[in-house]
């Protein structure tokens, strides 16, 4: 259990850090001021489901809009693009790699724990789908173990 809440975290953390470097990398290449900042800032605010990227985007829009509308509207777009290859591929790769689920199941889990719980079922969906699977694993190695081991007594005793 405490592997499997280990690897998540360490998952969501590896997930921030390429959307903070592709974040900067869009700046930097729009000609965004203080981009590391701001990609920095995108990436650690990334952790928060939905609201994440918009706390995240508002204080680079903010000061693009200082140089100009369209600085802000390119922001916009590079924060849009980001973002989407981050829900659509990245996120659900790295999840799915590190916690042995498959791509497809994170998507479905998170859609359907956003539809019961809202944004905490997004939050807890993912963790709790690992967790269970990991009880049900082990609960199914030791029935087999106990199995395995009643067997062998079994086979043990002498026929009389």
């Amino acid at each position: 259990m405490n592997k499997t809440i280990s690897t998540y975290i360490s998952s969501q953390a590896i997930d921030c850090m390429f959307v903070g470097i592709f974040t900067m990398i869009g700046y930097f290449i729009i000609g965004e001021p203080y981009a590391l900042l701001f990609g920095l800032i995108a990436g650690v605010t990334n952790i928060i489901p939905y609201l994440g990227p918009f706390i995240g985007a508002a204080p680079a829009v903010i000061v693009a809009l200082f140089d100009s509308p369209l600085q802000a509207v390119l922001v916009i777009v590079v924060v849009t693009i980001v973002q989407q290859i981050d829900s659509n591929l990245l996120s659900p790769y790295i999840m799915g790699k590190s916690l042995a689920i498959h791509p497809l199941t994170i998507i479905i889990i998170l859609i359907v724990a956003g539809n019961l719980a809202g944004i905490l079922g997004m939050i807890l969906g993912v963790p709790t789908y690992a967790l269970a699977k990991t009880l049900i694993v082990n609960l199914v190695r030791l029935i087999k173990l106990r199995r395995e081991g009643i067997e062998a007594e079994n086979s043990e005793k002498p026929v009389v």
